[in-house]
């Protein structure tokens, strides 16, 4: 064979010496990858792998809440019983809000009942008085008698004002328009709006010429006057006096003033019978102050005469709003006979007469309550002191009767209906402490 076909030959028998054979797999590519047929549990890696069969496995020791030891008072201890503390804080506060607005109505609404009883009996106290009528005798001596005129003057039926001090119902007022019924009572402070509305004891009575005013609550204690600013000009409000006399005013205007205008309850027309709702404004809060003035309707109210009540204490000091000319005396005849004791003569005695006059009290009028602010009651932080003081001995007793019994349910049954009536009282002082409006 010639030299250049061998070479050509070889050439491409070298490529394809080069190129492995189809069924070679040197690393088993192609080869299915072996899978477990059986299965069993699995073994858990703390186990050992050889467990004894049938070993008995004793329960966890529950050890008694009594019998725990004490945790180190570390910072983790600390923390725990801060977020206790304010835990219980908040549902203290909770409650406290809850008394605020549930728990005071509660006690303005018992404390109107008793004022239902007293009302009525004041009011039959009036019934049963007798009259008073004027007298057609004027004596001039224990030794003389003075004969009537010939025209005498009837008698006119009079009533005498009740003495009330503050606390005592005088009125009772009528708001259709916004469903309100309550009791007054006199005087502004604390203790008397608990009760209701309250009169300002330096202002005339409703039915009396001048300024009546009357200060109410509107979040707390009922909250009477808590839609007073719904009233509209024309509205009626209704005033019942101890008498039984009914006056109706009718709203002619609001305005918000400030805590220390007096003057909206101040009387400026001494020859006009208005009425003065006062009280806290906005709601929740005692920045301003919400009034509401009205004006004796004279077609549907009683004629305006002298009050049903009065104050005893300041009646010596406030000014006379009466005039009373001197009466005048004839004397018609001389003497028909006359005696050692006693003397007879025949009189024209001309009818004393009394004119009402309506004079501006310039007395300073009483600031309301609602002026006052946080902790501006001093006297109650003995009250509230003591009420806390025998809290904490309930709570400490019920914890010893639950150590003592090694039971913690009994311990809280013991104290819960105790914990909750001393809480009652405990609110009821720390009210002291806030604005009244709240």
């Amino acid at each position: 064979m010639a030299p250049d076909s061998v070479a050509h030959v070889a050439d491409d028998d070298f490529e394809k010496l080069l190129e492995p054979p189809d069924e070679y797999d040197p690393f088993g590519i192609s080869k299915p990858i072996p899978r477990a047929q059986a299965t069993g549990p699995v073994e858990p890696l703390l186990d050992s792998p050889n467990p004894v069969p049938n070993e008995p496995v004793e329960p966890p020791v529950k050890i008694p809440y009594w019998d725990r030891p004490k945790q180190p008072r570390d910072w983790y201890w600390f923390l725990g019983r801060l977020g206790s503390g304010l835990i219980i804080l908040g549902l203290l506060m909770f409650l406290f809000v809850g008394y605020q607005l549930w728990g005071t109505g509660i006690e303005e609404a018992q404390s109107q009942n008793r004022l239902e009883d007293s009302f009525a009996e004041l009011v039959a106290r009036v019934d049963e008085s007798p009259d008073s009528t004027p007298d057609t005798t004027n004596p001039t001596s224990p030794t003389t008698t003075v004969a009537a005129t010939p025209e005498p003057t009837e008698p006119t039926e009079t009533r005498e004002p009740i003495d009330i001090v503050e606390g005592d119902p005088v009125a009772i007022i009528e708001l259709p328009t916004i469903n309100v019924k309550k009791f007054v009572v006199a005087g502004v402070q604390t203790a008397d709006l608990k009760k209701g509305p309250g009169h300002y004891p330096d202002t005339p009575f409703p039915g009396e010429l001048g300024n009546a005013a009357i200060a109410g609550h509107r979040t707390t204690y009922g909250e009477p006057f808590r839609q007073l600013d719904e009233l509209q000009i024309g509205d009626e409000i209704k005033v019942t006096d101890l008498f039984g006399r009914e006056f109706v005013y009718r709203v002619t205007g609001t305005q918000i003033v400030g805590p220390a205008d007096s003057w909206v309850v101040a009387t400026t027309d001494p020859t006009v019978a208005t009425l003065t709702l006062t009280t806290c404004h906005p709601e929740f809060s005692a920045k301003q102050r919400l009034i509401v003035s009205a004006e004796l309707d004279l077609s549907v109210s009683a004629p305006v005469d002298q009050p049903a009540a009065a104050y005893p204490s300041r009646n010596s000091s406030a000014p006379s709003t009466t005039a009373s000319p001197e009466p005048t005396s004839t004397v018609s005849s001389s003497v028909v006979s006359s005696s050692a004791s006693t003397t007879s003569v025949v009189a024209t005695v001309a009818p004393t007469t009394t004119v009402p006059v309506a004079i501006e009290d310039d007395t300073v009028i009483e600031a309301d309550i609602f002026e006052s602010g946080w902790f501006s009651d001093g006297a109650a932080w003995p009250h509230v002191l003591a009420w806390i003081a025998l809290e904490l001995l309930v709570v400490w007793a019920a914890w010893r009767v639950a150590k003592r019994l090694r039971n913690r349910l009994i311990g809280a049954a013991v104290g819960f209906v105790p914990f909750f009536v001393v809480l009652y009282f405990v609110f009821q002082n720390v009210n002291r402490l806030l604005p009244p409006n709240l």
